[in-house]
């Protein structure tokens, strides 16, 4: 009986120390890399910036420049842009910011700004209950 139990802890403490390893091993796999730089943004990025990227040249820098704009840093790869080992090398290390559009926040006309006054109640009309 003693053996059956000690088995079992063996086996408990090796799926145990599995688990945890497995969960550090998928933290680390999904961490960005802190490589010290800021991320280039693939939006506005100098030809230079996206040319400093590893695996990034010439050719690969105009197709970034002339796919532009990005809703996100993978269109790089959906619309295959760059290979997927050259995405792989520079995700962690690039971003794609939204421009901000000049339209959204400006004033409507003056005929849209106030909403017609309300017509005064008649006290004597009934009045509807829901």
């Amino acid at each position: 009986m003693k053996r059956l139990a000690l088995g079992a802890g063996i086996i408990l403490f090796a799926l145990f120390i599995g688990t945890a390893r497995g969960q550090t091993g998928a933290a680390e796999a999904t961490a960005v890399p802190d490589t010290g730089k800021r991320l280039v943004d693939i939006n506005s990025a100098t030809p230079q910036e996206l040319d400093a990227l590893p695996g990034i040249g010439e050719a690969y820098t105009r197709a970034i420049i002339e796919g532009r704009p990005y809703k996100d840093k993978r269109e790089l790869r959906w619309r295959k842009i760059v290979p997927r080992g050259t995405f792989e090398k520079i995700k962690g290390r690039i971003t794609a910011v939204q421009p901000k559009q000049a339209g959204k926040l400006e004033a409507r006309p003056e005929e849209e700004k106030a909403p017609p006054a309300p017509a005064a109640k008649d006290k004597s009309s009934p009045q509807l209950v829901k």
